[in-house]
């Protein structure tokens, strides 16, 4: 609409000179045809002509006024669109829970959003123009700049995972390096919008984990049955010499020591097929606090040797849980075993019984002070195999069958461990297993 007015302003500002000009032209020509005859009309041609084209000049001079007017008011409106727009914008970064951040050639950064510098510790004036190894590793910030080289040389964006160390946690990052061009189309800068990807990296982890037990479930269930069955004939055979031997001689004694490790490998067989299987057993419940007693006085004399005060903590009138008396004990004994190579100077062993969840679950948790499990170790201790003890020291396969067990009997187990002694968190594992407990 207004500019359909300035369209017909200035086309009878056009109009008004043209007449002006024309009445010049006409009173000229008059004049130089005529001496006197006409003098009366010439003049009033003349003046005719003037006046128009004063009236021209200043009708020009305002519709000027008007029109810069009108362009400051609408440069005026378009700079606050601008403003508005890069404030959204600005707002949209600042609440993005992303790492955004740009940088130059040389890895300096040239802005970075409050995400990125909180997470670092900071605010993001403390980073500007400082390099990439401010916030990042070495090693991390010199896989950076070759991402952005890339970047710089080809003009086109490029991906990258890495890993991001703060305060003991370690973070994963899914980074994109985008280029960001000037007019004639040259990198200045590059822009980093990164994602943390941590959880997705555990589910990985954990559905590896799950395709890794399930082919060694399958292995352990081919292991169980070859050893099942040379078990059987060395049990046969120990039986049938006993039956000859008097009770009484040392031969008598050292064959049923023979045959009670041989039930022993025999139990643990059976406890790995059964894993293997994945069987749902009978609904079976147990007095948890006399299995753990049952456990105590066979490692009591063996924890004194190794100079380890052991402190038991069994709740009284406990209720019964779901759980396979013999598997909970060899659960408990896993556990023990574990905090008793932990602490190989001494220590201190807790063991501590109590109900959860409004006495529908038996709690049991089994807490050392040694030296404790490294972070980056806790995810992977309950696979078959893993291990942390020297060579010769452990299978990695107790955590494995005691998981295997508490599971199987729809209970859990937990771990909790510091390497590193602090107030906030003693050195020490604390292994936390929960089973369902009989309603009455």
């Amino acid at each position: 609409m207004n500019r359909g007015r300035q369209r017909g302003t200035k086309t009878l500002l056009i109009a008004v000179c043209l007449i002006g000009c024309l009445c010049l032209i006409f009173a000229l020509m008059l004049n130089i045809e005529s001496a006197s005859g006409e003098f009366k009309l010439l003049v009033w041609l003349q003046g005719i002509g003037i006046l128009a084209i004063l009236a021209g000049i200043v009708a020009v001079l305002r519709y000027g006024r008007s029109r810069i007017r009108s362009l400051q008011s609408e440069l005026s409106e378009r700079t606050k669109a601008l403003r508005k727009a890069e404030e959204e914008y600005r707002r949209l970064v600042e609440s993005a829970e992303d790492f955004i951040f740009t940088v130059d050639r040389s890895g300096r950064f040239q802005s970075l959003n409050s995400f990125t510098a909180n997470f670092f510790g900071g605010a993001p004036s403390q980073f500007l123009g400082r390099s990439l190894s401010v916030l990042f590793s070495e090693e991390i910030a010199a896989q950076q700049l070759k991402l952005i080289d890339v970047v710089f040389e080809f003009g086109k964006s490029v991906r990258d995972e890495f890993v991001v160390t703060t305060g003991g946690h370690t973070t994963w990052l899914s980074a994109n390096f985008m280029p960001l061009k000037n007019e004639q189309g040259r990198v200045t800068s590059v822009l980093c919008i990164a994602r943390d990807i941590t959880e997705n990296k555990k589910l990985e982890g954990q559905l590896v984990n799950t395709e890794k037990l399930a082919s060694i479930g399958t292995l352990a269930a081919g292991v169980a049955h070859e050893l099942n069955n040379p078990l059987g004939i060395i049990l046969g055979f120990t039986d049938l010499i006993l039956e000859k031997l008097d009770k009484g001689s040392q031969d008598y004694l050292d064959l049923k020591t023979i045959e009670r490790h041989s039930l022993h490998c025999k139990e643990v067989v059976e406890n790995l097929l059964s894993f293997a299987r994945q069987e749902e057993g009978v609904c079976e419940y147990c007095d948890i606090n006399e299995a753990i007693n049952s456990i105590i006085n066979v490692v009591r004399h063996s924890l004194e040797m190794k100079n380890i005060e052991l402190r038991p903590d069994l709740a009284p009138e406990l209720p019964k849980a779901k759980g396979d008396s013999r598997q909970m004990q060899q659960v408990f004994l896993n556990l023990i075993n574990n905090a008793v190579a932990a602490m190989k100077d001494g220590g201190i062993l807790e063991i501590k019984t109590a109900t959860g969840a409004g006495r529908r679950k038996v709690r049991v948790t089994v807490r050392d002070n040694g030296d404790g499990i490294r972070e980056e170790h806790l995810e992977n201790i309950f696979d078959p195999f893993f291990t942390t003890k020297g060579e010769g020291e452990g299978t990695g396969l107790g955590l494995f069958v005691s998981h295997g067990i508490v599971t199987k009997y729809e209970g859990t187990i937990e771990c909790q461990s510091s390497a590193a002694d602090t107030p906030q968190r003693p050195r020490g594992t604390t292994f936390t297993v929960t089973l369902k407990a009989v309603t009455i």
